[in-house]
């Protein structure tokens, strides 16, 4: 089965999108951009869909999609999901939250599959789909550790514990000393 590529873009930035998206197909990739929303679909709904199921979502950075709500949520998914493959299609500055990850530059590109900027971006497709594992889609991703509470919060859990230890042991010590008394009054 072909791996399954996202790409999340701008609609002003149309005609780069579809340019990739036939270059990838042409490659044997199974591409998913919204121009291919059935009618009749809830295009969010659908949109979300095919971003979980995508083994690499690319995102098209340029100045009118780094002001794009949609494609910085779905940037941030494949963020979250390791999944991101960022590509720069005007050298615009990338919005917060995204400049610490190195972009593919392709404002230059024109569509060929023969230069440098090209196998720049297949090389970091196949860097994500790559990655030592054996994932499908971001449902069989393993579940993130989300780190130790802050040390304050983590004071008050092993207070709270250690309370409730203390209260459970004096019940039990309580209901066997009444027993105790019980049986011998018996």
């Amino acid at each position: 089965m072909s791996p399954k590529l996202f790409i999340s873009y701008s609609h002003e930035d149309k005609p780069i999108a579809k340019q990739l998206a036939e270059a990838l197909s042409s490659r044997g990739y199974d591409v998913f951009w919204d121009a291919k929303i059935p009618p009749g679909m809830t295009f969010d709904t659908y949109i979300f869909d095919q971003l979980q199921g995508s083994n690499a979502v690319i995102v098209l950075w340029s100045k009118n999609s780094i002001h794009s709500d949609y494609v910085k949520e779905e940037a941030e998914y494949a963020k979250h999901h390791s999944l991101l493959v960022p590509l720069n299609v005007d050298g615009t500055n990338l919005p917060f939250g995204f400049t610490r990850i190195q972009a593919t530059d392709i404002s230059g590109w024109h569509g060929t599959t023969q230069d440098g900027q090209w196998q720049n971006v297949v090389d970091s497709i196949e860097a994500i789909l790559n990655d030592g594992t054996e994932r499908t889609t971001h449902e069989s991703l393993p579940l993130e550790h989300v780190g130790d509470p802050p040390q304050g919060q983590r004071l008050q859990v092993n207070v709270a514990a250690t309370l409730a230890t203390v209260i459970v042991l004096i019940m039990l010590v309580g209901l066997v000393v009444g027993l105790a008394m019980h049986t011998a009054s018996g």
